[in-house]
C-alpha cells in the first residue's frame, strides 16, 4: 500500500496552535525551572524528534493504521515484560530502556497500543452486561499488571483512567459506575504513607511530606503576578524537589502568580476540549473512542500533576504533558497528538 499524501489544508491548525502554545511557555518555565542548562539542550532535541515523528506519521492512513493497532499492542506487551528484565531502575522503578544517552519506558508506547486496541475491538460491542467487560478486561489487564510490576502506579493509573474513558463513551450503564474497595489493602506501604501525607504533610516533613510543603508554599508566595522570571526563591534557592519534573508547576506558579496559573490552565482547559471537539466530529466510533481515549489520558496527567503540586493528591511521579522536563514523555505525547490529527484527517475515509 502506497504511503497516504498528506492534504495538510485538512488539518486541525487550531489543535496545532495550542499544543505550540503549551510547549513554547514549557521551554520559557524550563530555562528557569531546569537545574543545569544542558536539560534545555536535550529537551530541545527531544521536540525536534517529536516534531519529526509526528509528521511522518501523518505519511500514515486511519485505515493502515488500525490495521497495526493489534501488532503494536503485542510489540508493547513484549517490551513492557522484556524492561523487568534488561531495563535499568530508576527512581525505584524499572521502567526504562536505556541505550547510551538515549533512555525510553515502554509505557508509552503501551498507552498508544492499547487505545488502538481498544478502539478497534469495541467497535462492533456494546457495553450493556457483566460480561461485556471481559474483552477490555483481557487487553487492559496484562498492561497493568505488567506495569505494576516494576511497580508504576502513576502509569498503571494512566492506563486505567484511559481505559474508563473508551470504555464510558462506549456506552457503559451507570447502574456500573462501582467504586472499587480493594485497592487500600493492597497498596505498598510507601504508596499508603504517600496517600496520608496528602491528609497531613507535615506527618514528616522532612521526608515524605518535604516535597508537598515547598510546593505548596512557592504557588502561595506567587501572590497574583509572581515574583518574576528567575526570582522564585523557592525554586532558585532548590527548596523545590524535582522542579524541572514532577513540580514544574510550582516553579510556573511562584514566578508568574495566578495570572499565569490561570493562562497555562486555560490552554491546557482548551486542549483537552480541541480534543474531544475533534473525537465527536469523528463518524466512526472506533475513532471517537481512540481520540477521547487520549484525551482522557492526557487530561489525567494533567489533573494529578497540578494536584500533587497544589498538595491535594499524593505524588505518583506524573509529569505535566507537554510543560515538564522529559524527552520520552514529549516525544510521546507529539507522536500521539501525531495521531490524533491524522485521524480526524481521515474521518470520512472510505
Amino acid at each position: 500500500m502506497a504511503p497516504a499524501r498528506p492534504n495538510w489544508l485538512a488539518y486541525d491548525w487550531g489543535l496545532v496552535f495550542l499544543v505550540a502554545a503549551i510547549v513554547a511557555l514549557g521551554f520559557v518555565n524550563l530555562g528557569s525551572a531546569a537545574p543545569d542548562p544542558a536539560l534545555l539542550y536535550r529537551q530541545s532535541v527531544a521536540l525536534g524528534l517529536g516534531l519529526l515523528l509526528a509528521f511522518l506519521l501523518q505519511f500514515l492512513s486511519r485505515r493502515r493504521l488500525f490495521g497495526l493497532a493489534y501488532p503494536l499492542y503485542g510489540a508493547s506487551l513484549l517490551l513492557l515484560a522484556l524492561v523487568l528484565v534488561v531495563g535499568r531502575e530508576i527512581n525505584g522503578a524499572r521502567a526504562w530502556f536505556v541505550l547510551g544517552p538515549l533512555q525510553f519506558p515502554p509505557l508509552e508506547l503501551a498507552k498508544l497500543g492499547l487505545l488502538l486496541a481498544l478502539a478497534k475491538a469495541l467497535e462492533g460491542r456494546p457495553i450493556a452486561r457483566v460480561w461485556d467487560y471481559a474483552l477490555p478486561a483481557l487487553l487492559t489487564l496484562p498492561v497493568v499488571g505488567l506495569l505494576l510490576l516494576q511497580p508504576d502506579l502513576g502509569g498503571a493509573l494512566v492506563v486505567l483512567f484511559g481505559v474508563f474513558v473508551v470504555v464510558f463513551v462506549r456506552g457503559l450503564p451507570w447502574r456500573h459506575l462501582l467504586v472499587p474497595t480493594a485497592v487500600w489493602p493492597n497498596l505498598k506501604p510507601y504508596q499508603r504513607e504517600r496517600v496520608l501525607i496528602v491528609l497531613d504533610p507535615y506527618r514528616d516533613p522532612l521526608g515524605q511530606g518535604f516535597q508537598v510543603i515547598q510546593s505548596t508554599i512557592a504557588i502561595g508566595s506567587g501572590g497574583l503576578f509572581g515574583k518574576g522570571y528567575g526570582q522564585g526563591t523557592q525554586a532558585q534557592l532548590g527548596f523545590i524537589p524535582f522542579r524541572h519534573t514532577d513540580f514544574v508547576f510550582s516553579v510556573w506558579a511562584e514566578e508568574w502568580g495566578f495570572v499565569g496559573v490561570v493562562g497555562l490552565l486555560g490552554l491546557y482547559g482548551l486542549l483537552l476540549a480541541r480534543l474531544f471537539a475533534l473525537a465527536l466530529a469523528c463518524p466512526r466510533l472506533s475513532d471517537r473512542l481512540f481520540l477521547s481515549g487520549f484525551a482522557g489520558m492526557l487530561g489525567f496527567q494533567v489533573v494529578v500533576n497540578l494536584g500533587v503540586a497544589l498538595g491535594v493528591m499524593p505524588v505518583t511521579g506524573l509529569t505535566l504533558p507537554l510543560f515538564s522536563y522529559g524527552g520520552s514523555s514529549l516525544i510521546a505525547t507529539l507522536a500521539g497528538l501525531g495521531l490524533v490529527l491524522l485521524v480526524h484527517r481521515d474521518r470520512y475515509q472510505d
